[in-house]
Parts: C-alpha cells; structure tokens; sequence
C-alpha cells in the first residue's frame, strides 16, 4: 500500500466511482485531520484505507487490497476498529478475527435530485454552542471525549434544533463523517412533530451545502427508519461498526480489568 494525499486524482476517482459505500469515508476526508490515507496505486485505485486516530475506514473494489488490509493488521497484536464499513467487508474481516463489539447498521441516503421542503411555520433552528452539554447529558454513546466531539458538530458543521421558552427540547447534529445523527427529543416534548422538523431543516441545510444527506441506523433501532423514509431518505445498503482483536494485545495479558476497561473505551 502507498501513503497518498486525501487530495489525490486517484483518491477523487476511487469516491466518485464508489459513492454510496464511500459517502462516511469522503466525509472523514473532509473533517478528520489526523488520517493517514493508503492505496494500492496511485493512479487508479482499487481500495483505499484511512487509518484514524480512533477508526479505520476502508473501501476495496477487489479482494487483493482487503487482503493487504488484513495482513496490516496481523502486524502488531492490538485493538482494531472499523466505523461504517459496507457489509460485504466487514463480514470478510469479522471471519478472520474475534470480535470485541458490533453496531450493525443500515444505511439511508436521500436520492440524488431529491428536494425537502421544510414546513412554513417550522420552529427549527440552529443548536446554540452552549447547550452543548445537554446534548452530551443524553447522548446514548457519551465517553470522555464525546462533549468535544459534539461542540465540534455545532461549530463546524449545520445542526438544527428546536427550543421552546429558551430550552433546547429537541436537536439533530452532523457527525465528523458527514452522516446525520445524535438526535434526541426530551420526553415531555414528543410527539409533536419536532423530529420531523429537525429533520427536514438538517437535510435543507446539507442539500444547500452541496452535500448528500446519509444515515447510517442501527438495525436494532426500530424508529428511526420510519422518520427517514418519511424524510425521502432511501435504504442503500448495510455497514457495519465494529472493533475486533489481533493475537494476544497486552491487555488481554494482563487480565481481565484491563481488557474490559480497553473494551468499554472501544465500544
């Protein structure tokens, strides 16, 4: 594999001619400084990985640079984890080695072409940077870093919210890799259309950004595709997160506390 840059012709081509499995991987590109970018060629790649400081992203049009992914791995004993990588790859890494944790999920992508119109008296609006911290209060995946993380959604990226008497009740954020997500109603305030609100607001805002609007669900989340469906998002194929072991990782070693603890910071 070659070291290249995420500017790179052949970087460009290989997006556009895989876009949709490749939509989370030309978002990182985009947000996501701290990457080091790997191709088979330069000129016409066949696969590309992107190596984070938390997650690897991979795309790969044949089995050759999927193989040269896993034999990177197979390098140094370790904790390897994998954000949103279409299905048919992630089960060809999840068969070779354990697997410490799984988030399968499907992916919606509104249609290109497509048009939302958001309601005329709709109450949507922009997250304010303060109220950070409630949206980290309730967020189902919260960790020691994810408060940063969404003060970075807010800043950097569109968001949409709606407030009743000054109090953020309900909001949708832009994650780093440019799929719509963390959204939360507070309890009291549901049903009363304010997701769909935020919703159609968030994906205006993308679509007059140049940008294509993308979810990635879990399967086990039982709402949120009847809302997307609603919204004119399309399902597009299913992607998976995961994180899984090489060999015998120091952690593992040391015994269990250790290995739990590494496992909870994975997951």
């Amino acid at each position: 594999m070659k070291c290249v840059a995420r500017t790179s012709e052949g970087v460009t081509r290989f997006l556009a001619r895989n876009r949709i499995p490749t939509l989370n991987i030309a978002g990182i590109l985009e947000h996501e400084a701290q990457l080091d970018i790997f191709v088979d060629r330069d000129e016409d790649p066949r696969g590309l990985l992107a190596k984070g400081p938390w997650f690897w992203y991979v795309h790969a049009e044949d089995e050759t640079f999927l193989e040269e992914v896993i034999q990177d791995m197979r390098r140094k004993d370790g904790f390897y984890q994998f954000s949103g990588l279409w299905r048919p790859l992630a089960e060809r890494i999840q068969a070779r080695f354990p697997l410490v944790w799984h988030s399968p999920c499907s992916l919606f992508v509104l249609p290109e072409g497509a048009q939302v119109q958001p309601r005329a008296d709709s109450p949507a609006t922009s997250v304010r940077l303060e109220d950070a911290e409630i949206i980290d209060a309730h967020y189902a995946y919260r960790h020691s870093g994810s408060l940063e993380k969404i003060r970075k959604c807010i800043q950097h990226r569109p968001s949409s919210a709606v407030y009743v008497d000054g109090q953020l009740v309900c909001w949708l954020l832009v994650h780093e890799d440019e799929s719509l997500g963390i959204m939360y109603t507070l309890e009291e305030h549901r049903r009363k259309g304010y997701a769909l609100d935020v919703s159609l607001d968030l994906v205006d805002k993308q679509l007059k950004a140049g940008k294509t609007p993308f979810l990635q669900i879990r399967d086990d989340n039982d709402m949120s595709p009847g809302l997307a469906l609603k919204c004119g998002f399309r399902p597009a194929g299913k992607c998976d997160w995961f994180g899984i072991m090489v060999g015998m990782p120091k952690e593992v070693l040391e015994g269990g506390a250790g290995f739990q603890r590494r496992v909870q910071d994975l997951s």
